[in-house]
């Protein structure tokens, strides 16, 4: 007990850290234009980190996995009808509760992200806190699945300062942020009629990172069209490994 308090108690300091300039990261998407990150576009260069792809019609496709809610398998299923791949960023929980699909994942040629063991807010935490907590999913990741993890890192929230990127960059890691994302986060909710679809389409452009999480049903019923689509208007999915 006195050793499970220790270790509580040091996570609790490592993770208040000082904040210096915290940001949350968030584009406004115009239809058929690209988006600039504005004051974030230097801070996310300078460290080794994207959130758009070049001015081309190439598209990457992300997913953001922090638990298991029923569709990653559908999702699974349109990406290999489709051939397409995708880089899919889990937490501790995910890797620990969805063992399996995460196997899936790699067997089906997907990369593996790193979206921290705890998904805690980068800011909050010291540099050695963070680093310890990617490193923990990682030594998990090898354990469980018998492979190395990518050193591609989404932060949790989007949340971020110029030290935490910094310390990514320093120790071998890579941010990835996004250009493309909308509100597909509510577990329970179900928008139908093709709300993914939409979304989507009027907001793409060249270069698009696109973020998705695996929690929602209407990624997972839209997924197979939206691909279809997108490869029908001349776009072509890329690995991140071609845009960082």
């Amino acid at each position: 007990m006195k050793k499970y308090l220790f270790v509580l108690l040091l996570s609790i300091f490592l993770c208040l850290g000082i904040k210096s300039s915290a940001y949350g990261f968030g584009l406004i998407n115009k239809e058929g234009v690209r988006p600039e990150a504005g004051k974030y576009k230097t801070i996310i260069e300078e460290n080794d980190g994207v959130y758009i792809g070049s001015d081309t019609k190439e598209i990457y496709l992300t997913f953001d996995c922090g638990y298991e809610n029923g569709h990653t398998q559908a999702i699974l299923d349109a990406l290999k009808k489709t051939d397409t791949k995708a880089i899919f960023f889990i937490t501790g929980h995910y890797l620990t509760s969805a063992t399996d699909l995460v196997k899936q994942m790699v067997e089906d040629g997907h990369l593996i992200g790193n979206h921290t063991y705890h998904h805690k807010d980068f800011p909050a935490c010291s540099n050695e806190y963070i680093l310890s907590d990617i490193q923990k999913l990682e030594n998990q990741f090898k354990e469980l699945i018998g492979s190395e993890m990518s050193k591609y890192v989404r932060p949790p929230r989007g949340e971020f300062d110029e030290r935490s990127l910094k310390c990514l960059k320093d120790n071998g890691y890579k941010s990835v942020f996004w250009s493309l994302a909308y509100v597909d986060w509510h577990k329970d909710k179900f928008n139908g009629n093709q709300y993914s679809y939409q979304q989507v389409m009027k907001r793409i452009h060249n270069g698009a990172i696109i973020l998705m999480h695996t929690v929602s049903k209407d990624n997972a019923v839209d997924l197979e069209q939206i691909i279809i689509q997108l490869k029908n208007d001349g776009y072509v999915f890329k690995s991140i490994n071609n845009v960082i």
